[in-house]
């Protein structure tokens, strides 16, 4: 039998789970008081659910009654346009809102239901039969039930279809009318016409594990402790090859956790390759996979402020605006999300069409507070020990300029650059290694990449920034994107991105990297110092702080020499420090052989305001050859006793 004949083997329906074990702002029943629509209000018809394709599409059978199925229901919200006002100034550095992020009460109070209508939908609910989940923001709701007590509530036939491939679908026979006071906007899960789509990926490369950082957060203390990284995810994981992978890359990981917690879904390549990738840039964060249809994984995402971070590497999108209220939510209580381009090359011209979110155009790419990411080929040295030499784009990468969104205020200076548009959204924002990397899946090691594998990387980044947030006090950074191109505006660029300036994402040349925004790579991958100025917090890097010793060319310990350098100061010699007015360039931090150097911060010598302490072992060609970060200062810092 077909799978998609039976929804409850689907990774896009949402599961019925036996138990819930929810916190107390969570109400669940599966039956209630009797609850009768006011007199006054007439029951509701609703418009969006069905598509002329849909309609278009044979009937095969229909939908056995007691099938189990898992709906959304969204009320209106209240001040959408305040809700999107409020999204955009908590995430722009330049607004005296910057990272005053809202709490989901303050969501709720602002821009969800009242308590009496959203109790209303909750009491329709439970008169129905169905189990209902109340959520944080106060316009959805999650209820679940039999297709029987569906076709009875919302007066549609729940059939089959099949698609113009030979596929089946469900989906009603009609648009649903629902007897309930507040106003509908959608309600999602009634149909799987549109299926979720992987982004893609290609065999390839043997980059694993501790190589991503490496590569873009090399030699850094912070791993993502306290962090949580939420996987927008379509199909499944095996804990099993999760505990492969941390045995293959010599890790601990913590055990990932499911919303709808006990959620069953079939493992698929795609859910092992985002948390490996995840892991691998940080390894201490908590993984927690949200699964089941769209609007109930932005849903249940907008219930867990505490995940700063979130990464989908699929293309998902049911029609509903529903879903993009959510994402502004997710944006004005502090998440970031990162959304992969995809791996079909340049976007088609005129792609989407101007008619936002129209069919057949359902696309989450075109929605607001989004990070998209592209792909790089990395090159790096010594088997994954450091950077290397530049990355290019990858041949793969999707990009391109989307004709139905305007261009953002933040993308206003890369207008026209390179063949940016000057009037709408330009596609990728930023990139990371698509070419490919080892993941453990199906009980073994296997090759696989695309911009599936750069967007989780980018979730972990965003992990180490916040960790690093964390312990100076500061907020998390929320959506990246204007803190992202304005740091790219300044002359830091260079040191706060790898720009990617060769290659092209297709054989015939229509989307080439070149320097600064390119619509290849977007503003290119991160570097290390990219943690230090996202994180918002006034400190530096510190290297190899004493007690200052070390055993150069197999020589017995001896006292770590300090150099002053700056105008008129010589170049340090073998086993001398430096310290200088920037932050390291990528390519002076190199493995060393041993040579590393630890000890207390009151042994570290005065450093001046605004400098950084840039502190290393030396050859006796004035070459860095060994440097570790193993903790912060936050300048001006006295040391006892003062060091020259």
């Amino acid at each position: 039998m077909n799978k998609l004949a039976n929804p409850l083997m689907t990774g896009v329906v949402s599961r019925i789970f036996a138990e819930l074990l929810v916190p107390a702002w969570i109400l669940s029943a599966n039956l209630g008081p009797a609850y009768s629509a006011p007199a006054e209000a007439p029951r509701q018809q609703l418009k969006g659910h069905l598509s002329a394709e849909m309609l278009a599409a044979p009937i095969l059978r229909p939908v056995p009654p007691t099938t189990q199925l898992t709906l959304t229901v969204g009320l209106a919200i209240r001040n959408m346009d305040a809700l999107a006002k409020t999204a955009e100034e908590v995430s722009d550095p330049d607004s005296a809102s910057y990272r005053k992020f809202l709490t989901p009460a303050q969501v709720a109070d602002q821009f969800g239901a009242t308590p009496a209508d959203y109790q209303a939908l909750l009491d329709w609910a439970r008169a129905n039969h169905f189990t209902v989940t109340a959520h944080k923001n106060r316009f959805v709701a999650t209820v679940a039930g039999s297709v029987a007590n569906i076709e009875s509530a919302l007066k549609v036939h729940m059939d089959y279809r099949q698609r113009a491939d030979g596929s089946e679908f469900y989906a009603p026979d009609a648009e649903p009318t629902i007897e309930i006071g507040p106003a509908v906007e959608h309600i999602g899960g009634l149909d799987n016409f549109v299926l979720p789509r992987r982004a893609g990926g290609s065999a390839g490369g043997a980059y694993q594990g501790s190589d991503f950082r490496n590569a873009y957060a090399p030699n850094m203390t912070v791993r993502g402790a306290g962090q949580s990284i939420g996987i927008f995810m379509s199909d499944g994981f095996a804990q099993s090859d999760v505990n492969g992978f941390a045995k293959m890359t010599n890790s601990t990981y913590l055990p990932i956790q499911e919303v709808p917690a006990n959620t069953t879904g079939t493992p698929g390549i795609e859910g092992a390759l985002d948390i490996d990738m995840a892991l691998s840039m940080a390894p201490r964060a908590q993984i927690v996979v949200f699964l089941g249809n769209d609007t109930a994984i932005l849903t249940n995402m907008t219930d867990r402020p505490d995940i700063k971070q979130l990464t989908s590497s699929w293309f998902w999108y049911d029609g509903t605006t529903t879903d993009e209220h959510l994402m502004n939510v997710l944006a004005s209580q502090g998440q970031s999300f990162f959304q992969a381009s995809g791996d079909g090359g340049p976007y088609p011209a005129g792609w989407p069409n101007a008619a936002k979110y129209s069919s057949p155009n359902l696309d989450c790419r075109q929605f607001p507070n989004i990070t998209i990411v592209g792909g790089t080929s990395l090159n790096m040295s010594d088997n994954g020990a450091s950077y290397g030499a530049p990355e290019t784009a990858w041949p793969d990468s999707s990009g391109g300029s989307l004709v139905s969104v305007p261009i953002p205020p933040y993308q206003e200076g890369v207008a026209g650059h390179l063949g940016a548009s000057p009037a709408n959204r330009n596609v990728p924002d930023v990139s990371a290694q698509a070419a490919g990397g080892n993941i453990f899946f199906n009980g073994s090691p296997t090759n696989v990449g695309g911009t599936s594998q750069a967007t989780p990387l980018w979730a972990g980044f965003m992990a180490l920034v916040n960790e690093l947030a964390a312990q100076y006090g500061t907020k998390s950074v929320g959506f990246a994107n204007p803190a992202l191109y304005k740091i790219a505006r300044t002359s830091a660029y260079g040191s706060n991105f790898h720009d990617v300036v060769s290659g092209c994402t297709s054989s015939n040349y229509l989307l080439c990297a070149g320097p600064g925004y390119d619509l290849a790579t977007g503003l290119g991958s991160p570097q290390h110092a990219l943690i230090y100025a996202l994180a918002g917090a006034s400190v530096f890097p510190l290297y190899c702080q004493g007690p200052l010793k070390t055993s150069a060319g197999g020589s017995p310990l001896t006292p770590f020499k300090w150099a002053k350098q700056g105008a008129g100061a010589a170049s340090p010699g073998p086993s001398e420090c430096a310290w200088a007015d920037g932050p390291p360039r990528g390519t002076e931090i190199q493995a060393g052989n041993g040579n590393v150097i630890a000890g207390t911060l009151n042994e570290v010598a005065n450093l001046p305001a605004n400098k950084y302490a840039e502190i290393g072992v030396f050859n006796n060609g004035h070459q860095m050859v060994s440097t570790q970060i193993v903790g912060f200062v936050k300048p001006p810092f006295s040391s006892n006793p003062v060091l020259p």
